[in-house]
C-alpha cells in the first residue's frame, strides 16, 4: 500500500525537541514500513531525508497530495474533496460546537465519546528513539513535562505537590522566567523561586530522555480534556509512574499498577511518599508493549481498509454539541 502522511507544521519530523504530532507521525512512518508498505509523509518542514515531500505555497493542497498515494492520512481535520480515499486523526479535543469529517479518527475511548465518535487508534511511538530505561533505582525527584505557559497543564498544583511531598521537581518545558500567566486579559510574567526547582525548557533527544529516565515519577496533573498526553507513555517507556489529575485521557491511560489518576492532591502526595508501590518494570512493559510503533501502524492499516473499500467510518458525522468547559480543579 502506498501511504501518505500530511501534516503541515514547520516542525521536522521527527522533532528534535518540542513536537509531539510529529513524533507520532514518525512513529507511523516507522511502522508502516517495517510493515512493508511505501510510506513517505508531507510537510512545510523542508527535509533532506528521501521520504519527505516538501509542502509548495504555490500550489493547492490537492494538487501536491493527489497521483502517488492509494491513501492519504491527514493529521488535521481535511474537509476538502479528493479522489485519493482519505481519513484525517485529530490530536486535540475539540471544545467547541463543530462536526468531524465523516473518516476522523480519535485518540482513545474517551476523547473518541467526547467528541461524538466511535473510531480511535492509541498514539504509539517509536521507542527506538528512547534508548534504555532506568528501571532499578532513581534520583531523588520527579519531573514535569508540558509546555508550562498553558495554565491548564497545571504547573502551579505540580510544585504544591512536590513540595508537600519533599521532592525535588525537574521541569520540562519551561524556563524560570517566562512562565506567564493571563491577568485582566493580559499576560504577566511568573517566577517560581526555590532551589527544589529545576528549570529545563524545551528539551528533546538523549538529554530529556536523561532527566525522565532518572526520576522518580512524572508529575501530571492536568486541568484539561487532554485528547492523549504523549508526556504519560515516554515517562512510562522510561520507567516512571505517572501521578496525575482525573482529567483527560488518564482514567482510561493510566491503569492501576502503572500510576494514578485523581482529583486530590494530598492522594498524589501519599503516591509520592510510597513510590515504591509501582514496578518502573511495569511501567516500561506496560508502555512497551500498549503504546508502540507497530501497534499503531497496525490499527490504522485497519482503517484505510474500511476507507478503501469503501466504507466511511462513521455512519454520521462525529460531533460536539456543546462547550466543554475547563471547569476542573483539584482538592486538597
Amino acid at each position: 500500500m502506498k501511504i501518505l502522511h500530511v501534516l503541515l507544521t514547520r516542525m521536522p519530523v521527527p522533532p528534535l525537541k518540542y513536537g509531539g504530532t510529529e513524533r507520532v507521525v514518525w512513529a507511523l512512518y516507522k511502522g508502516q514500513k517495517e510493515l512493508g508498505h511505501d510510506v513517505k509523509f508531507l510537510t512545510k518542514h523542508k527535509s533532506s531525508h528521501p521520504d519527505a515531500l516538501l509542502y509548495n505555497p504555490k500550489k493547492t493542497l490537492e494538487e501536491q497530495v493527489e497521483g502517488w498515494a492509494d491513501i492519504i492520512h491527514f493529521h488535521f481535520l481535511y474537509e476538502g474533496d479528493l479522489r485519493t480515499p482519505f481519513i484525517c486523526t485529530t490530536h486535540n479535543q475539540q471544545v467547541t460546537p463543530a462536526s468531524f469529517p465523516k473518516n476522523t479518527v480519535f485518540l482513545g475511548k474517551l476523547h473518541a465519546e467526547r467528541s461524538g465518535g466511535k473510531a480511535y487508534v492509541y498514539n504509539g511511538l517509536y521507542w527506538g528513539d528512547y534508548g534504555e530505561p532506568n528501571l532499578t533505582h532513581s534520583g531523588n525527584y520527579i519531573h514535569f513535562l508540558a509546555n508550562a505557559k498553558y495554565k491548564d497543564k497545571n504547573l502551579k498544583d505540580s510544585v504544591e505537590v512536590a513540595r508537600k511531598a519533599k521532592k525535588s521537581l525537574h521541569i520540562i518545558g519551561s524556563k524560570r522566567y517566562c512562565l506567564k500567566w493571563r491577568k485582566n486579559g493580559k499576560y504577566k510574567p511568573y517566577f517560581y523561586p526555590g532551589n527544589d526547582l529545576n528549570f529545563y525548557g524545551m528539551l528533546g533527544g538523549d538529554k530529556k530522555n536523561e532527566v525522565i529516565r532518572n526520576s522518580q515519577a512524572l508529575i501530571f496533573p492536568v486541568l484539561n480534556y487532554e485528547a492523549f498526553g504523549l508526556a504519560m507513555i515516554e515517562s512510562l517507556y522510561l520507567g516512571c509512574p505517572v501521578i496525575g489529575s482525573h482529567c483527560g485521557s488518564l482514567p482510561e491511560i493510566i491503569t492501576r499498577d502503572v500510576g494514578i489518576s485523581t482529583d486530590s492532591k494530598s492522594v498524589m502526595v501519599d503516591a509520592l511518599n510510597n513510590i515504591g508501590q509501582f514496578s518502573r518494570e511495569r511501567c516500561h512493559d506496560y508502555a512497551r508493549e500498549t503504546f508502540n510503533h507497530l501497534i499503531m501502524s497496525r490499527n490504522y492499516l485497519y482503517y484505510y481498509e474500511q476507507v478503501l473499500n469503501g466504507h466511511a467510518l462513521h455512519d454520521e458525522a462525529p460531533a460536539v454539541a456543546q462547550n466543554l468547559l475547563y471547569d476542573f480543579s483539584l482538592k486538597d
